[in-house]
């Protein structure tokens, strides 16, 4: 088995695989109209349409449970576009991460225990945004990673490894995944590109199908 298979297995899901396509449709027009209006004031529809892009890209985080659904519209339309226009500017991953972690949902109120801000939406954001350098980080794709180093890149004894793990306690231990583990995971996910997997979204959607053989979503 290759990383590569696991993209299939994302593909699966036929419901998310279709929101997955849809979102990089609306994203490329998103990105389209940043640049269009990187130096002036946006029209209202398109500060609408980024707003309502925010929001459908949380739905995609959230695997489109309605719990998971709640925070990306209480943002206000220009601030949306502000840290979108940061983003897609920034020099450094950092800055384009804590761009969008502005927003409320996506990082802006650290954890109470932790201090920490979790940037896993935030990720999920530029993933779309910026595909070939970007894909979304969560506590499935950190954990292959891993196991993935772990064993040289060898797909079925990381995957073995992974089915000896209690999914639970690993999304409990990695819930605080903040910018800088966020940025490392990024680093990570475009090393592995190749003609098969050529985006790094494509690496994390890869790395996310994988992880469903080892910790099925109905766990």
């Amino acid at each position: 088995m290759q990383i590569s298979d696991g993209l299939e297995e994302f593909k699966k899901d036929a419901e998310h695989w279709k929101l997955t396509r849809d979102l990089e449709r609306q994203a490329a027009g998103i990105v389209e109209l940043l640049r269009q209006y990187s130096d002036s004031t946006p029209p209202k529809e398109a500060m609408k349409e980024t707003k309502a892009f925010l929001a459908e890209v949380e739905r995609w985080k959230g695997m489109s449970m309605q719990h998971q659904v709640r925070l990306a519209k209480s943002n206000p339309e220009a601030a949306i576009w502000r840290a979108f226009q940061q983003a897609v500017k920034a020099q450094t991953d950092l800055e384009a991460v804590r761009s969008i972690m502005t927003l409320i949902g996506f990082g802006s109120s650290p954890h109470p225990e932790t201090h920490l801000r979790r940037a896993k939406r935030a990720t999920a954001v530029l993933r779309f945004l910026k595909p070939y350098e970007w894909g979304a980080v969560d506590w499935r794709t950190i954990e292959l990673l891993r196991l993935l180093d772990k064993y040289a890149l060898d797909v079925e004894a990381a995957l073995a490894d992974a089915k000896t793990e209690d999914p639970r306690k690993l999304k409990r231990d990695l819930d605080h995944i903040n910018e800088d583990w966020a940025c490392e995971a990024n680093q990570k996910y475009r090393a592995m590109r190749t003609s098969e997997l050529p985006r790094a979204a494509d690496v994390e959607m890869a790395l996310f199908g994988l992880s469903m053989i080892a910790w099925p979503l109905s766990l």
